[in-house]
């Protein structure tokens, strides 16, 4: 056998060398370590329950953490008691700690966003809010991620992080949004502009699902001596957007279908015209 090679012999001659109080000290220090985890652990989770803002999926992450810290304090300890030099523990676990902020970091800046957005509530489920280019229903808001289902039904996970690093809109936070068409109309004189002003007035005040139809509003945009383009704002529920935004076309495209009218929902540029006078 080798010289080299380790045997019984060499292990019970390590044990033999060690000083009864270092491997007590040792047992002792690994045993604090959990006592104490476990109850650091119970401790955490007693304060953070204290908080209504902080989930208890996330004071549990948290207090798990702290245990695991502890424990982890009261290994090393007990390593240096046992002869294990000490500089060597502190550079392997700086080395540990920086792979495991490379590795995790992006895990990290979720984790710490969930807990701002879950801590600060700028929405909560159910709400109608818009993150970059998702929109719908917020499902879900996790340690990693905002689950929103889309009107489509398909359901988008967008990181925390994401969510926290760029502007989003809760449109529930208002009972009503504000919607509006356009209405380009051929008109003969003043008065029959009024009329048609009046008609889709009339029409709105008939949508039963637009929020107090009976108010929206009909704004000039702009004026032509036979062409009028209108503006018609109206108020919806933040949850029924498409479906009272067909409503209202077909209701006021109804109002002006006996004339020369063009009512849509997007936003486009006017076509291009003669000037009426040269």
């Amino acid at each position: 056998m080798h010289a080299d090679t380790p045997n019984a012999s060499d292990a019970a001659g390590f044990l033999a060398g060690l000083d009864p109080w270092d491997v007590a000290f040792a047992v002792i220090s690994v045993v604090l370590g959990i006592v104490f985890g476990v109850l650091a652990k119970r401790g955490t989770q007693a304060l953070l329950a204290r908080i209504p803002s902080i989930p208890e999926t996330v004071a549990k992450r948290i207090a798990s953490t702290v245990r695991l810290v502890l424990i982890l304090l009261g290994v090393g300890i007990a390593l240096t008691f046992l002869g294990a030099p000490i500089q060597p523990v502190i550079a392997l676990a700086i080395v540990l700690a920086v792979i495991a902020v490379l590795a995790l970091r992006g895990i990290a800046e979720n984790y710490a966003a969930g807990l701002v957005i879950q801590t600060r509530r700028p929405f909560t489920r159910g709400d109608v809010v818009r993150i970059g280019d998702y929109e719908g229903v917020v499902a879900e808001i996790n340690g990693r991620s905002v689950a929103v289902r889309q009107f489509d039904g398909s359901i988008a996970h967008i990181p925390n992080a994401s969510v926290l690093s760029n502007p989003f809109l809760n449109e529930s936070e208002r009972t009503a949004l504000r919607g509006e068409l356009e209405v380009r109309v051929r008109y003969r004189d003043r008065d029959d502009l009024d009329s048609v002003v009046e008609g889709i007035r009339s029409a709105c005040a008939g949508v039963s699902s637009l929020i107090d139809g009976k108010h929206a509003e009909v704004l000039f945009v702009a004026l032509a001596p036979d062409r009028a383009t209108l503006a018609v704002r109206y108020r919806h529920r933040p949850t029924h957007k498409g479906a009272t935004r067909s409503d209202i076309v077909s209701a006021v495209y109804g109002a002006v279908a006996d004339r020369d009218a063009v009512v849509t929902s997007e936003k486009v540029d006017p076509p291009l015209t003669p000037p009426a006078v040269l």
